[in-house]
């Protein structure tokens, strides 16, 4: 079966309709989880940043194991 142009770019449109909504689900995700940190009370500067450090850390283990699984992929 042969794609003609009209149909690619559709798919394409829905492709990045989907990938849109994608990035806007993981960007609330990760806005939600600063947010929380910016709402807490905290004694002194030093437990801020050890909270934003947990927050880095768990970006990155989620970027590396999207990462992983992107080159399993391919």
């Amino acid at each position: 079966m042969e794609i003609n142009e009209k149909m690619m770019r559709e798919l394409r449109k829905k492709l990045d309709v989907e990938m849109n909504r994608k990035e806007i689900e993981i960007i609330d995700h990760w806005k939600q989880e600063i947010e929380s940190v910016y709402r807490k009370q905290y004694d002194n500067l030093a437990a801020v940043q050890i909270e934003m450090k947990r927050v880095i850390e768990r970006m990155a283990n989620r970027m590396s194991i999207l990462k992983k699984m992107v080159r399993e992929e391919s």
